[in-house]
């Protein structure tokens, strides 16, 4: 009896230094998230092709599951998606995306976002206008959030939507300030099971900081 009395403590005792560690792993994580950084925005264009297998969108609802994904991540609103190929009965669609996001306010993407070639000078000085500097670049507070695709309510996402993120994974992603902190996409032409098992760290601004 003594020494089941024993084991039974040593269980209680791991099973106790188990849930601290979780708790200090949730909350070293929920301080990392909350730490604010100076940031930028940052526009860009970029082309995006949509191949579907086993899901096919309708155009609009393409359109709407871009812009809802692209929002979740640190996109500001008023993402202009220029079709150049979409329609409803081909299971291919192309698009030229335009948005802006956040990146930190770091030394180097200041100098990038202000350094302009030939052409950007000659269609500025054909407008009228100047170009930004450095001290023109407005700061704003954001931090890295982390955000579960699979569990947040922006995004909406179902099974169907695998092939989607999975593509978005490969091709958007890695040109915004989005790191990949679990990536278990498994996409079947065979149709999917659950959501997709996607798990980010976006810069997003203080003011419209997204829940999961």
């Amino acid at each position: 009896m003594g020494k089941m009395r024993g084991s039974t403590r040593w269980v209680g005792f791991a099973g106790a230094a188990i849930l601290l560690l979780a708790a200090s792993l949730a909350t070293a994580q929920s301080h990392a998230d909350e730490a604010v950084v100076d940031a930028v925005w940052k526009p860009q264009r970029m082309n995006f092709v949509y191949r579907g297998y086993s899901t096919l969108y309708s155009c609009r609802s393409l359109q709407q599951k871009l812009e809802k994904i692209l929002t979740s991540v640190g996109a500001r609103g008023g993402i202009e998606l220029r079709a150049y190929s979409c329609d409803d009965e081909i299971a291919t669609a192309r698009f030229q995306i335009a948005l802006t996001s956040p990146v930190e306010a770091t030394a180097e993407n200041v100098e990038q976002l202000t350094t302009y070639d030939v052409h950007d000078q000659l269609i500025a000085r054909v407008r009228g206008e100047r170009l930004a500097s450095a001290e023109d670049l407005p700061r704003f507070p954001a931090v890295w959030k982390t955000i579960s695709f699979a569990r947040s309510r922006q995004m909406k996402l179902a099974p169907g939507d695998c092939e989607l993120v999975l593509q978005l994974r490969r091709h958007i992603l890695p040109r915004m300030a989005v790191q990949i902190v679990s990536d278990q996409v498994r996409c079947s032409q065979f149709g999917n099971i659950g959501k997709p098992q996607l798990t980010v760290s976006a810069l997003v601004p203080v003011e419209t900081k997204l829940s999961d």
